[in-house]
């Protein structure tokens, strides 16, 4: 990455931090008490050291036109005030400390939520198709580490390079005020260390980008693992994976530890450099006493006190470099085209009212990594309202396409979808996915309660409305025996509650959203027997006089269709009822006889 790349990645973040000018405002006013503060300490320590010693008020120089009152002090007295505004001189730096600490912290909490709250907007965006191409551990790596590492330079960087460098002015200041010529000599240190500075930090930024790369492949992997637990274990899989958690363990920490020599480095380097200006110094002073006794004392004071700030700014440097690398993940997720968007013309328009229909349908999945999957091939097929509606055929022929596309997933690379007429592409994402309520194979809960859970789609839904919903499901008396019933906690997943109970609360909820069109995508393909019996129960009590569409691998499930259709390599090959197909004795009897035997096709 280059430093334009670098330069614009932190001027992105820095955009974040500009609303709260305020704050900062108050930091830097701080940070400059804190400088002035500390450019005083060195100032009076020469003078201050003389008169002490000596008793005589010639050391004090411009101490004494300032405050003339000082040069009339005796020493008995000046033994007492001396350290007293030694005291004073600190007790100001610690409020100014403490005031700009505290206004830095919420500076970097405020921008970091900007940040979160963006990304996890942007993760929300994500289509199903497009999370199917991200690792999940590494964009909640994304989220947590980097956001973390961005957090970390908004807190120190920012008040390090403004705090360290008023500071860094101020002593310098200092110096040059008791000899510009060993001030200049000193800072020929300055041009001997840019170079090696300069081909040490392009080697930490790429030592650190590589470090956060694989911090994100350890995150992915650690989710993965959690998620794949009772595979891993039924396989007797824990050696293999223990083994490959552990090698990209060792990756990351061999990262780690190339960019901590780096790290380590830069300090080094600048202790060195400084010591030996410092050596140098006196030694030109011993050698020709360039300047009065209070004079070298307070250069040399201001000297020592100068290096903490630089060294300070190199250590808050390495934050930058790994807020640089963090952004360039954050963005590389922000600035990801979207799949799916609204088009200018989109609009909201009123619920479905006649009925939608594919018409020559044609869509690929995509992919780099497995190459181009087409999925369907010119489908045609139209639901009208009221209707039942089922889409059956063997794995791979388009079944859950469908769906994606008509919840606008995905957008179809040829032909139309439209509702009551007109393109889905005419309505807002937002509008047109109200038109339908989902229900997948998969059973997803989230980890609150039962009422909760059920609210997903309709927020506003009264007691009675959410009860009603749960008893048309066959879900509210499962519910009723929980021990909070509607405020029992179901847990991560809903693991509190089995596969059946799971998939009735999924229903309860998609009813409970009151959207025209039903869809059950494989609603109960991955339920034991006893569980897809309770499913299909709430399913027969549901289903009369809605409209409906019905993806389905088991026949069974679909039987009580007004329509069926029989998809192959993405086309319909066969449509009709179920007894009209059984009687065709086509691909959908066939498919019967595999499910149920021969007895049931005649």
């Amino acid at each position: 990455m280059s430093g334009d790349s670098s330069a614009r990645v932190g001027l992105r973040l820095w955009r974040y931090g500009r609303g709260h000018r305020g704050l900062l405002g108050f930091a830097f006013a701080c940070m400059t008490v804190l400088a002035a503060a500390t450019g005083l300490y060195a100032y009076l320590m020469g003078p201050a050291l003389r008169f002490l010693l000596t008793g005589g008020a010639g050391g004090l120089g411009a101490v004494t036109r300032l405050l003339p009152g000082v040069g009339q002090l005796d020493r008995t007295r000046a033994l007492w005030l001396f350290p007293l505004a030694i005291v004073l001189i600190g007790a100001v730096k610690g409020m100014a400390y403490l005031g700009q600490f505290y206004a830095m912290g919420l500076f970097g909490q405020r921008l970091v939520m900007a940040l979160r709250r963006e990304l996890f907007g942007r993760f929300l965006a994500l289509s199903p198709i497009e999370r199917s191409e991200q690792l999940v551990g590494d964009l909640l790596s994304r989220i947590s580490a980097d956001v973390g590492a961005v957090e970390t330079a908004a807190i120190y960087t920012v008040g390090s390079y403004v705090k360290d460098g008023l500071q860094i002015v101020v002593l310098l200041g200092v110096a040059f005020a008791m000899s510009v010529k060993l001030a200049l000599f000193v800072l020929l240190v300055v041009p001997l260390a840019a170079w090696p500075v300069s081909k040490l930090t392009r080697a930490l930024l790429q030592r650190t980008r590589e470090g956060q790369t694989r911090l994100g492949n350890l995150s992915a992997q650690l989710h993965e693992g959690l998620g794949g637990l009772r595979t891993i274990q039924a396989f007797n899989a824990e050696p293999r994976e223990r083994a490959r958690f552990f090698s990209e363990v060792e990756q990351q920490r061999k990262a780690i530890v190339r960019g901590g020599w780096l790290r380590g480095a830069v300090p080094g380097l600048m202790e060195v450099l400084a010591a030996s200006a410092l050596a140098c110094a006196l030694a030109v002073t011993t050698r020709w006493a360039l300047v009065p006794p209070e004079n070298l004392i307070s250069l040399l004071a201001a000297l020592l006190l100068l290096y903490q700030p630089v060294k300070d700014l190199g250590r808050v440097t390495q934050f930058a470099y790994q807020a640089v690398v963090a952004g360039e993940r954050i963005f590389a997720v922000l600035d990801r085209q979207r799949a799916v968007s609204d088009l200018p013309q989109a609009r909201a328009l009123p619920p479905l009212g006649r009925g939608l229909s594919f018409d020559d349908v044609h869509f690929a999945y995509r992919s780099q990594t497995t190459g181009d999957r087409p999925a369907l091939n010119g489908l045609s097929f139209a639901l009208e309202r009221g209707q039942r509606v089922a889409l059956v055929g063997q794995s791979g022929a388009g079944k859950s396409t469908v769906a994606s596309l008509l919840l606008g997933f995905a957008r179809p690379e040829q032909g139309r979808i439209t509702v009551d007429g007109v393109d889905v592409r005419e309505r807002t994402l937002e509008n047109l996915r109200a038109q339908f309520a989902l229900v997948t194979q998969e059973a997803l809960l989230f980890d609150g309660t039962v009422r909760e859970n059920l609210c997903v789609g309709r927020p506003s839904a009264t007691e009675a409305q959410v009860v009603q919903a749960a008893q048309v499901a066959l879900a509210d008396d499962f519910i009723r025996a929980l021990p909070q019933g509607y405020e029992t906690k179901v847990g991560e997943r809903g693991v509190a509650l089995s596969g059946g109970q799971r998939q009735r609360l999924c229903l309860a909820r998609a009813l409970l959203a009151d959207a025209p069109v039903l869809v059950l995508d494989e609603a109960t393909s991955n339920l034991d027997p006893q569980s897809e019996r309770e499913v299909q129960e709430a399913l027969d009590a549901v289903l009369p006089g809605r409209t409906a569409l019905m993806v389905a691998h088991r026949l069974q499930t679909v039987a009580a269709a007004d329509r069926i259709f029989v998809l192959e390599a993405g086309q319909v090959i066969e449509q009709g009822t179920h007894a009209a197909l059984l009687a065709q004795g086509g691909t959908y009897s066939r498919m019967w006889t595999l499910q149920h035997g021969e007895k049931e096709v005649a």
